[in-house]
């Protein structure tokens, strides 16, 4: 979901990343998945009613990824979900009665490797391209892969991974960093707040999208916004910041930032004494951060999903529990897994009703899908957005360190318009 702006913020966030690699180590409604599999394909049996195990050549999809250095923390979990998905299709017969195959190719989250990478699970067969999840590691494999007439889709927080900032060939399967501010914006108003200060984190473009777009929704709302300030990686203390809200008269607080220094702003706000209602961006998705403020309370953020069995789909929570129990360790986070099981999900399912691997083909069914139920969500793309806009989130609320669900809602209106 990262957007970031330069190759110095990678280097701030190492210490968050070790952190999360160690966690992750490794129906007619069509917009609730019934199973985990959720239908990817249609199943080919045998007459004796089995299912009918694929054949001939595989359908190769490469997953170009930094399953090493800092990208990792994203990457692994994207790959994980990748496997799940390809075994879940591959039992159920296949696609157009073929089995599908991963090859991978790891560019050790090193920008000189990126492009490399990407040649590289090309030259292994690879007919479509799952990219790192974020767009500046992402955007360069996309890249390559468009230039060769191959469907890239994957996962960044920017609203430029998909077809207007790569190619028409690019997919996303995030909602985008716009989303998530425009959202906040408006919970807060239902919620009845009606004076928030803006904290932004400067670190990244993904922060700074996010703060943004809220105060931008906010204003569009016909609030008024109580005050606003920024922070960024060499923000030790946030003194300032702090005096600023007090003398604010502000009645919640949006912290637009990202681990380590979100927890950092949140632990010196909280010690200060203000114990006004918080929020933040899906970035804080996961607890491996509540270590370093372990009683956090009434802060709230917007998420894909819940790992934490509380998910309104079943089929989310079964997700969950078999990742951790194939794995030994439970999800940190929740749009990782569910990009990379829900990228096999669309490809195939857009092979399987062209008929075809050709790419104008699958790509015309991509553009095709309206609340396509795959297991992230119902996904909307159309020939000119490749960005599902309006998938529904979940709003987690943070109880004295313990995450849990309060609602599901999908966005009203995005801030600026709609990002694609």
């Amino acid at each position: 979901m990262r957007n970031s702006r330069a190759g110095k913020s990678f280097k701030l966030l190492s210490v968050a990343m070790t952190m999360a690699v160690i966690a992750t180590a490794c129906g007619s409604d069509k917009s609730t998945p019934t199973t985990a599999a959720a239908a990817a394909t249609e199943t080919t049996t045998a007459p004796d009613g089995t299912v009918a195990a694929p054949s001939g050549d595989p359908i190769i999809i490469g997953h170009t990824s930094g399953l090493t250095g800092f990208m990792s923390v994203f990457d692994v979990s994207v790959e994980q979900g990748m496997n799940l998905a390809i075994a879940d299709i591959n039992k159920a017969g296949g696609v157009l009665g073929r089995p599908l195959e991963l090859v991978s190719s790891n560019n050790e989250t090193d920008f000189a490797k990126i492009q490399t990478s990407a040649l590289e699970v090309i030259e292994k067969g690879a007919q479509f391209i799952v990219p790192s999840c974020d767009f500046d590691v992402g955007s360069p494999a996309a890249h390559v892969a468009n230039d060769k007439n191959i469907i890239a889709i994957g996962c960044a927080g920017g609203p430029l991974f998909g077809f207007t900032g790569i190619g028409a060939l690019t997919y996303n399967t995030y909602h985008s960093s716009p989303v998530e501010g425009s959202m906040m914006a408006e919970f807060a108003n239902d919620k009845g707040w009606k004076k928030p200060f803006v904290l932004t984190d400067q670190t990244l473009a993904y922060s700074q999208s996010v703060g943004d777009t809220f105060t931008a929704r906010w204003k569009e709302l016909g609030g008024t916004i109580a005050g606003e300030d920024i922070f960024n990686s060499d923000s030790t203390s946030i003194a300032s910041q702090i005096s600023a809200i007090k003398a604010s008269g502000a009645d919640s607080i949006m912290v637009a930032s990202l681990p380590p220094e979100g927890p950092a702003a949140l632990l010196q706000i909280r010690a200060a004494g203000i114990d006004l209602p918080m929020m933040g961006a899906q970035a804080f998705d996961g607890t491996y951060w509540v270590e370093s403020i372990p009683d956090i309370s009434n802060f709230f953020i917007p998420a894909t999903a819940s790992i934490y069995g509380d998910d309104p789909v079943a089929a989310r929570n079964a997700f969950f529990a078999r990742i951790k129990t194939e794995t030994g360790t439970a999800a940190a986070n929740s749009n990782y897994p569910l990009s990379g099981y829900s990228s096999v999900e669309a490809l195939a399912r857009a092979i399987e009703r062209a008929g075809s691997t050709d790419t104008a083909k699958v790509a015309a069914e991509l553009d095709k899908f309206t609340n396509e139920n795959l297991l992230i969500g119902p996904t909307t793309y159309t020939s000119s957005c490749h960005i599902p806009t309006g998938r529904p989130l979940l709003i987690i609320e943070y109880v004295k360190g313990v995450p849990g669900v309060v609602e599901q809602r999908s966005v009203k209106a995005v801030a600026g318009g709609t990002p694609c």
